[in-house]
């Protein structure tokens, strides 16, 4: 499986929102989390690429404090991959979450700490 996604943790986010807008060309949508969080489109119809989205620092879990880039990969099953990955001697950062209309999702990290997310798409997941 492939990534699908990327998240961003900044410590401000209006100045990164503003930064990767004139960088990139990159669209910013507000997306209902319970802390400050934006979608990212990145991709265009000739350039596709996966879309991500930004929260700061203060309010994402995974972050402890620190700027953050972690992927997203999709998983069939959840709660399957989060057994995979603590047999295989990785750690769960952040238990299995619900992302409104869009799946459950859970911060993992590989046995050396390398931050990684896991999401299984379910479109009703409140």
């Amino acid at each position: 499986m492939k990534p699908a996604y990327f998240d961003f943790t900044v410590k401000d986010l209006e100045q990164a929102k503003h930064f990767f807008e004139h960088v990139f060309g990159w669209r910013f949508e507000k997306f209902p989390m319970p802390y400050d969080y934006y979608r990212i489109e990145a991709g265009t119809e000739k350039e596709p690429g996966i879309d991500g989205g930004m929260g700061t620092i203060s309010d994402t879990p995974t972050s402890k404090g620190r700027p953050l880039t972690q992927v997203t990969i999709p998983v069939p099953n959840l709660d399957e991959c989060i057994s995979r990955v603590e047999e295989s001697g990785g750690a769960i950062i952040e238990r299995k979450i619900p992302i409104p209309g869009i799946g459950w999702f859970a911060a993992c990290a590989e046995p050396g700490g390398l931050l990684f997310g896991i999401m299984e798409p379910d479109r009703h997941a409140k």
